[in-house]
């Protein structure tokens, strides 16, 4: 009971301190553009120290590493989770440069090469709009803004942190030509992503890192048994629209495009065949691209 209590007074003061730290990575990105090459010096150098000083995460991660590649040396698993940790930094500190428009949308995305843009297209020609399936990997934003670069009309369903300034993903990502929808704890969400869907957008979601609560559906990923968010697919079931894998290969920047598949039909369940195509898609994804996932996402992280 005490705990709880302190865990409530204590609440404000935390939501404060990852505002101010949110401040200072924002002043920290914009200042480290004007150097080049310094701002992955300097994402990676804090992904090994939030390695090397956040001991009982760093458990929590191998943890998770040794269920997802079962038979890999430890060693070798320490190195994927570091790894990941400097790249997710990396990727964040470069992101805010894009949002804070020290560089400009076209350097943030770079050269990639698309394979599979006619699947999209055919899902397209439907006329129901799409949903558009992502991962946690890699610079995961470049996949919604090379579409939106490519000329399509994208969507994208969005939840802002606390210690973001309200509206400050909306706006920024709105000068970049996507329609982000962002959750709202008062006001449903399915209404516009519906809407979306109905004028014939692409919206984007990201599916590999579980939901809050147990309002999912559970899933056998990774080597964990977690709740799936089920929101989007039942939307695409009633929209009719067809659901399509896009995926980014980070080291090689390529963006795969999968065959759409079809929206679920009937009750949702784990044996569902989209649902079943889509998570063995992904996770053969992440097994070859360990080091580029987010094994630190916070709700990933809960046992």
């Amino acid at each position: 009971m005490a705990s709880t209590r302190s865990r409530r007074l204590l609440r404000p003061l935390r939501r404060a301190w990852r505002r101010a730290v949110f401040a200072g990575l924002r002043r920290l990105a914009a200042g480290l553009a004007r150097r080049p090459g310094a701002t992955r010096r300097v994402g990676r150098a804090l992904g090994r120290l939030n390695w090397a000083l956040r001991p009982l995460a760093r458990r929590r991660d191998l943890a998770n590493l040794r269920r997802a590649l079962p038979g890999r040396p430890t060693s070798e698993l320490a190195a994927i989770g570091r790894e990941a940790l400097c790249e997710v930094t990396v990727g964040a500190l470069e992101f805010l440069q894009l949002l804070e428009k020290t560089v400009s949308a076209e350097q943030f995305v770079g050269p990639i090469t698309a394979h599979g843009r006619e699947h999209l297209d055919q899902a397209l020609a439907g006329g129901r709009g799409v949903l558009g399936v992502g991962l946690h990997l890699g610079h995961f934003a470049k996949v919604p803004i090379w579409l939106a670069q490519a000329g399509y009309p994208v969507s994208i369903v969005i939840r802002e942190a606390r210690r973001v300034p309200r509206g400050y993903y909306v706006a920024a990502l709105a000068e970049i030509g996507i329609e982000a929808i962002r959750l709202e704890p008062d006001q449903p969400t399915a209404p516009r992503v519906l809407d979306a869907l109905r004028r014939g957008r692409i919206v984007m979601i990201y599916v590999d890192q579980g939901v809050k609560d147990d309002g999912g559906i559970d899933i056998d990923f990774l080597g964990k048994r977690v709740p799936m968010p089920a929101g989007p697919f039942v939307l695409a079931r009633r929209a009719r629209a067809p659901i399509v894998p896009v995926f980014l290969h980070p080291q090689l920047q390529e963006l795969v495009i999968h065959a759409p598949l079809p929206a679920p039909t009937g009750a949702l369940r784990e044996d569902e065949p989209t649902l079943q195509t889509l998570y063995r898609l992904a996770e053969a994804e992440i097994r070859a691209h360990p080091a580029h996932w987010q094994w630190r996402y916070r709700r990933w992280g809960r046992e």
